[in-house]
């Protein structure tokens, strides 16, 4: 009520005050791995709460009614807005929050994250009504139950939805999870040491039925299109065990544009050759990369330094310049398929949604949250990874390098997994997808409806302002 109660550029002051520290108070771990990142990460994101909360002000003014019925549409398109473009960051999403309640979380199946964040500011727009004076007693009352209703029909769904006896996996896979500390894994001349701690890991729990062992990402510390001696180790290692081997580690390529780096994966075939590479397509804004870093060099490392020199006299992190991969890749194994999501990826649900349409029988994430410590980071992106497992209805494995490992099923329900900085490795199975979830086979409907709103409602708001700006009576 507050922003709804200001004049014009005072609302959307406040709107970007707010988003600026709700972005800073929810990635503040950001730092840890590049501060540059961090700050240029909060300035930008706080633009995408201040427009859906400016309009929401102006809809208020012209009729209280039409900016709380839109409140919900404005922030849901919002949210959907969030995953389009190199500068996409759908970190944060209000849906996330009930990724701890299963029962809550089941909606997902069917109108995505995105649909669950559209009930949730449904639900606090009508407990507001509740508390407001200005309408009869009638409607808040009205509110009360409405929102009452919501939330037990959610949960009911959930309950109903959620089988009694859970069903078990049926194919084969290990999870290894070396926890290397970051500067043990990339010191100069230190890779044989990751590669015989997971070389042990893996002879750990190979048997025959073991179709699949999956490291972390960048576990290989090493460029593998580039050095023989990496792929000669880890080939070793998937002859040994007789298993494909899905393998985190760097890739780089040289053409007439120059060198390009990527944040890849490997598949490893049980002869101790290289299947399928898969180069990781959405990166993180202003850490991984520079948005368009080919049409904004200003932006890049190597230019900053010139003129931004304690970049390099204290030691700053800065971002890195990692190229996106060009598409999701399927990877093949006897008798399933499956798709990989390299860490930031899990957080673009119609991005997953391809790759299960494309015909992947269930997921697999790799990613290092060693670079977030034990901070609130690992856990917000542990549950999105679960939430694209509900979405899609399909069985999920996560390893990470430092935790959180797992194996999710098709409901959220974790059957395997380890600590946080446990050295450990594990078999277990997962099941292969046999149908297609409502939001498989629908999209993100929600997310897409409420977008074009939004976008609508931005135009109508952006013309009238330039009509005002330069009519002739506004000029004389």
């Amino acid at each position: 009520m507050i922003i709804a109660r200001l004049e014009k550029r005072e609302a959307f002051n406040a709107a970007y005050f707010f988003g600026f520290f709700f972005t800073l108070f929810s990635i503040y771990w950001v730092a840890m791995v590049s501060p540059p990142g961090m700050i240029a990460a909060v300035i930008i994101v706080a633009f995408y709460y201040a427009v859906p909360l400016t309009i929401f002000n102006r809809l208020y003014k012209i009729k209280p009614v039409y900016g709380f019925v839109l409140l919900p549409f404005l922030w849901t398109g919002m949210e959907y807005f969030r995953t389009l473009s190199e500068f996409a960051f759908p970190w944060s999403d209000l849906g996330y929050t009930q990724a701890y309640y299963i029962y809550v979380l089941q909606i997902v199946s069917v109108i995505s994250v995105h649909g669950l964040t559209f009930l949730i500011v449904t639900v606090n727009v009508l407990i507001l009504q509740i508390f407001r004076r200005t309408i009869s007693p009638e409607r808040r009352v009205t509110a009360f139950f409405v929102s009452v209703a919501v939330v037990f029909l959610v949960t009911a769904y959930g309950w109903i939805e959620i089988p009694r006896f859970p069903v078990p996996g049926d194919y084969k896979i290990a999870l290894l999870q070396g926890s290397v500390p970051l500067e043990v894994k990339w010191a100069e001349g230190n890779a044989d040491y990751s590669y015989r701690l997971y070389d042990s890991l893996a002879q750990s729990v190979v048997d025959d039925s073991v179709k699949l062992i999956v490291w972390p990402e960048t576990s290989a510390p090493a460029y593998l299109t580039h050095s023989q001696h990496g792929l000669n180790a880890i080939g070793g290692i998937a002859r040994r065990s007789q298993s494909y081997h899905l393998v985190g580690a760097l890739g780089a390529t040289v053409d007439e544009r120059g060198e390009r780096h990527y944040n890849s994966c490997y598949q490893f075939n049980p002869q101790g050759q290289v299947d399928l590479r898969y180069d990781k397509t959405k990166l993180v804004p202003f850490a991984e990369h520079v948005p368009y870093q080919d049409k904004l060099p200003f932006l890049q490392e190597g230019f900053l330094k010139k003129y931004l020199t304690f970049i390099e006299t204290y030691g700053v992190q800065w971002w890195s310049d990692f190229y996106p991969g060009d598409s999701a890749k399927l990877f093949n194994l006897p008798d399933a398929g499956y798709s990989v999501l390299i860490c930031f990826e899990c957080t673009f649900p119609e991005y997953v949604r391809a790759m299960i349409r494309n015909g992947a029988e269930f997921l697999v994430g790799i990613t290092n949250d060693t670079w977030f410590g034990r901070s609130v980071g690992v856990h917000m992106h542990s549950r999105m990874f679960i939430t694209r497992a509900v979405e899609n209805r399909c069985w999920a494995v996560r390893v990470a390098n430092s935790g959180l490992s797992y194996v999710v099923d098709d409901y959220g329900r974790i059957r395997v997994g380890f600590d946080l900085y446990e050295v450990a490795a594990a078999s277990a199975s997962v099941r292969r997808l046999d149908h297609y979830s409502i939001f498989t086979r629908i999209g993100d409907v929600a997310g897409l409806f409420s977008f074009l709103i939004t976008a609508s409602l931005s135009g109508i708001f952006l013309m009238l302002w330039i009509v005002r700006k330069f009519s002739p009576s506004r000029r004389s």
